[in-house]
């Protein structure tokens, strides 16, 4: 775990700074430190799928073009993603969804998904999120 920087709060005091470090040293086989550090569940274990509506169809979204730089983007992180089986290629896909390239804060670029056609095809929710200030009253 030496090669590996980990930040903690400088607000925390020195004892609970030590048991955290020595938390991270003791369970350091549990943490992933690289995408290829989680494997994935196998289908026989968990399997998902999505409660799309019966009168739902299939939508191809029309291919959005990017400039070079972004394409080198969206394919290093393809790559990435394909290397280490997070994704896989499909022959026939029934949906085609875009990528999206969004800023961070930092300058970098996260590679998103564009589902709002398959968000749209969902069945909604029958109840209410609660809201943040909700969730935190409820735990005083």
């Amino acid at each position: 775990m030496n090669d590996r920087l980990t930040y903690v709060s400088s607000l925390l005091k020195p004892s609970e700074t030590q048991n955290i470090k020595e938390t991270f040293q003791q369970n350091q086989d549990v943490f992933a430190w690289t995408h290829s550090d989680m494997p994935g569940i196998h289908p026989l274990v968990a399997f998902h799928r999505l409660n799309i509506l019966p009168s739902s169809r299939p939508v191809w979204q029309k291919v959005r073009r990017f400039y070079l730089d972004r394409q080198k983007i969206i394919q290093s992180e393809v790559d990435k993603l394909l290397d280490v089986e997070f994704i896989r290629e499909v022959e026939y896909p029934e949906w085609l969804a875009n990528v999206v390239v969004v800023p961070k804060k930092e300058g970098m670029w996260r590679v998103c998904v564009d589902y709002t056609n398959l968000n749209n095809a969902c069945w909604k929710d029958s109840f209410l999120l609660l809201w943040i200030d909700q969730i935190v009253d409820s735990t005083t």
